[in-house]
């Protein structure tokens, strides 16, 4: 008997550890695999969804977006042309690189063999147009702007002393020659200025004769445009840009206007017509005879 109650209690715990063990998988199996119930609705996904619009993306990226909208240039197309991979960054893989666009996938090489790191200038492709004037730029302007190099060095002026980013303050901007000169005038169109100062070498005006008024030269003639205009002489009824018609600085001949005004024997004697006519912006005039 004595061995018979040590065996027939193994019997009983293992028995009953066999059916604790049963209930807590049962149990298990029946436990709710969430804590809410949502009813399932295939339907949801019997179709391909459409590929999303620009629009759509810019629902999530605004600022992208908003750059393609305002200076996309010829990058306003679907974003989808690019990013053929969408949300499938991975920090673990860190696979951000791999996704980019890249420029060579459609540019081949825009600005020779030299400019070759696209976004070392064009740092936002949204906005390929938007290019900040850095050294990168700034040191290799004339691979394609030979010509402007060229003026400023031939025709020396104050611009030839400026770098190339003080007014060109982004690459493609064209400043207004206002930010840092004054007018000739009052209310002075600031498409004239151009007309006369070619900006790479300002000094070699080009000479409009149109634009060649009293206002416009008295910025730096003013003495000589006041003295022109208070003359009683037949002069001061002729326009600046009527005699000085040729080139900035020009000076006519008399006989361009006065042929043959004395006879030949006294312009013999005085070839110079200023002997006698002193200064041509106001020369003597004569007082009309008396009549008898």
């Amino acid at each position: 008997m004595r061995n018979v109650f040590p065996q027939l209690y193994r019997v009983v715990i293992v028995t009953g550890l066999v059916l604790t063990a049963s209930v807590a998988m049962a149990a298990k199996e029946k436990a709710p695999v969430a804590t809410v119930t949502i009813t399932k609705n295939p339907g949801l996904y019997a179709t391909d969804p459409s590929p999303l619009t620009p629009s759509q993306c810019g629902q999530c990226h605004p600022t992208y977006y908003k750059s393609l909208r305002t200076d996309g240039e010829r990058h306003q197309f679907d974003c989808q042309k690019c990013h053929t991979a969408i949300h499938s960054y991975n920090p673990k893989k860190g696979n951000y690189e791999a996704l980019m666009p890249k420029c060579a996938s459609c540019h081949n090489a825009p600005h020779g063999k030299i400019m070759v790191d696209c976004a070392t200038c064009h740092t936002n492709p949204h906005m390929p147009k938007k290019v900040a004037m850095g050294p990168r730029l700034l040191n290799n302007c004339t691979e394609c702007h030979t010509g402007p190099k060229q003026q400023l060095a031939q025709f020396p002026s104050k611009h030839t002393k400026l770098g190339c980013q003080r007014c060109h303050t982004s690459h493609g901007f064209i400043p207004q020659c206002a930010a840092c000169h004054k007018p000739h005038y009052a209310n002075q169109e600031a498409a004239t200025c151009t007309k006369c100062h070619p900006v790479h070498k300002p000094k070699q005006i080009d000479w409009t004769k149109e634009l060649t008024t009293a206002e416009t030269c008295n910025a730096c003639h003013a003495k000589i445009v006041n003295k022109w205009r208070s003359s009683p002489s037949r002069h001061a009824k002729v326009a600046c840009g009527e005699c000085h018609h040729t080139r900035h600085k020009y000076k006519p001949k008399c006989q361009e206007c006065h042929q043959s005004p004395h006879n030949k024997s006294f312009l013999a004697r005085f070839p110079n017509c200023l002997t006698c006519h002193l200064d041509v912006h106001d020369p003597p005039v004569g007082k009309a005879p008396s009549k008898k």
